[in-house]
């Protein structure tokens, strides 16, 4: 009995012995492998002794992929129905429409070339560039001497410019921007072609935020009249329809009193100027702008306008409220300063709510 007791006790201790053996055997192994693991990782993985190198390199990434983005073809229909295609963003831009100048350069943009004005403001950053003559006479030899890489012009002056630039491979883009939903469209894609996709729609929201703050103060009792004018060396007419000055009437709730004015044969957006209807309607206020030579147009104001005796008649006349207003605001489409003129002609014709600020 005793001797079965020993070889029971003996063979317990040898099974303790043998797991201890192979637990042991186990957890050496695991270590062996987390070692060989560790050491393959640190062969394969990069140095990090040198941060700004791995920042740098970080960097560099970042930078090609962003070129990778910017050098995306760019497609767009121009306001001529023409599809207009880029091979990414451009770098050499001659701008021949000063509505167009203003929003690249609001929007960080930079032109190698432009058309000359002498009646609408030119950004500061823009008055040194090359001038290629005036919007209607632009010299073909010095615009294609600049190598630009995309041309924006206007429908009306610069048709004409196709198939010359064609010819050299250079995009022209016809557009135009007549209205705050034109604004709105172009400037979205003058984002996209300057790469400030995110600066476009932030100015935008903060130009409809400005505007939507000069509405709410308008009175709701009024309606103020006014007739616009436009004055020229040679001729005065009326403005009729879809113009600057119109819309920003339009969104101040005035009346514009030349809407229901037979059409000039050469223009819908016009009417020929009558003393006499303008004397049957008595606007409230009488809007002045003068293209071209501000010293010619005030010459033909005083000839036509004022030297003839029923001009004195007039119920604006008579109360101060004829103005001659600025070119620069109202002859090219404000782009995202439309809350300014708006506010400038809400000083005019609403001057008991905005005349003091």
């Amino acid at each position: 009995m005793k001797s079965i007791l020993l070889k029971i006790k003996g063979g317990t201790v040898l099974n303790n012995l043998l797991i201890r053996k192979k637990w042991t055997g186990i957890i050496i192994t695991i270590f062996t492998v987390i070692f060989i693991a560790a050491c393959q990782q640190g062969e394969e993985s990069p140095s990090t002794d040198n941060p700004a190198e791995e920042s740098q390199d970080d960097t560099n990434n970042n930078d090609t992929n962003n070129n990778t983005a910017h050098t995306e073809e760019i497609s767009f229909t121009d306001n001529m129905d023409r599809e207009v295609v880029l091979d990414g963003q451009p770098e050499r831009i001659v701008v021949l429409a000063s509505e167009f100048l203003k929003l690249m350069y609001d929007l960080d943009g930079e032109a190698v070339g432009r058309m000359t004005t002498t009646s609408v403001p030119i950004p500061e950053e823009a008055e040194d560039l090359p001038e290629l003559g005036t919007v209607s006479q632009i010299n073909t030899e010095e615009l294609l001497a600049l190598s630009p890489d995309l041309v924006i012009g206007s429908p009306n002056f610069h048709a004409e410019l196709e198939g010359i630039l064609e010819n050299s491979d250079i995009p022209l883009a016809l557009l135009t921007m007549r209205s705050f939903d034109d604004v709105k469209e172009r400037a979205a894609l003058m984002g996209e072609i300057l790469g400030k996709e995110e600066l476009a729609a932030e100015k935008l929201q903060e130009t409809e935020t400005e505007m939507q703050e000069v509405q709410d103060q308008l009175p709701s009792d009024l309606e103020p009249s006014v007739v616009v004018l436009n004055v020229t060396s040679g001729s005065v007419s009326v403005q009729r329809t879809n113009t600057t000055a119109l819309e920003i009437g339009d969104l101040l709730h005035v009346n514009n009193i030349g809407k229901d004015m037979e059409a000039s044969p050469d223009s819908q957006t016009s009417a020929p100027y009558s003393l006499e209807t303008i004397a049957e309607q008595q606007p409230d206020y009488i809007l002045i702008t003068i293209h071209g030579s501000v010293e010619a147009g005030e010459e033909r104001i005083a000839e036509d306008l004022e030297g003839n005796p029923a001009w004195g008649s007039l119920k604006a006349v008579q109360e101060g409220n004829v103005h001659t207003i600025p070119s620069g605001m109202y002859l090219s489409n404000p782009g995202l300063d439309y809350a300014d003129t708006m506010k400038h002609m809400g000083e005019i014709v609403y001057p008991e709510v905005f005349g003091n600020e």
